[in-house]
């Protein structure tokens, strides 16, 4: 089964780092959307939330993510789970970094006590996207059906539809779908009828 290691994402050499790439790395999701069962999404619809977050759009993968935050933390002399948490502590709880690619990256101290460091995508960041998650849901649902031949080609019943998976009320018009229609052209999906 696929979803396992999907939720549960994360590098065994660097394991001190908590990062959801269904929410937060276009990449991973694009790739894990090309092989995911529909009937195996709902599960991976309840990690993305209810709010809106940040997708990384770059080039870099998580490993190289991973390993250039690790070194800034490890030049600072913070990458201990105590000196991360203390330098955290007089920084509002959080700090930033900035990567090779100018993307910038927001840590903070997560609950787990072995992947202390809480990784995502700073907001409005370069090679970042703002998403909503009812519209990343849509999108995920809709690029799984249209993989498995499941659509009817009516772009509102179509939508509609893949709501039902995602828990999600339905769309009334076609003029409301302007976000989910971004989010599916994102993640490589076409969409036929104009908005």
């Amino acid at each position: 089964m696929l979803y396992p290691c999907i939720l549960q994402f994360n590098l065994p050499a660097i394991s001190s780092i908590l990062f959801n790439p269904f929410k937060h790395h276009l990449g991973v999701l694009q790739q894990l959307l090309d092989e995911v069962l529909p009937a195996d999404l709902p599960a991976a619809l309840k990690k993305i939330g209810t709010s809106q977050m940040d997708m990384y759009t770059g080039s870099l993968t998580p490993e190289e993510i991973y390993q250039q935050i690790l070194a800034s933390l490890q030049e600072q002399g913070i990458e201990a789970p105590e000196a991360f948490a203390a330098y955290l502590n007089i920084r509002e709880g959080y700090m930033d970094i900035v990567l090779t690619d100018t993307s910038r990256w927001i840590l903070r101290l997560a609950d787990d006590p072995e992947r202390y460091i809480h990784l995502h995508p700073g907001r409005y960041s370069p090679h970042s996207l703002r998403i909503k998650a009812a519209a990343l849901k849509t999108a995920m649902a809709y690029k799984a059906a249209v993989r498995m031949g499941q659509l009817s080609g009516i772009l509102l019943d179509d939508i509609n539809q893949v709501r039902t998976i995602a828990a999600l009320s339905p769309v009334r018009k076609l003029e409301d779908l302007h976000h989910i229609k971004k989010i599916l052209t994102l993640i490589g999906c076409k969409v036929s009828e104009e908005i």
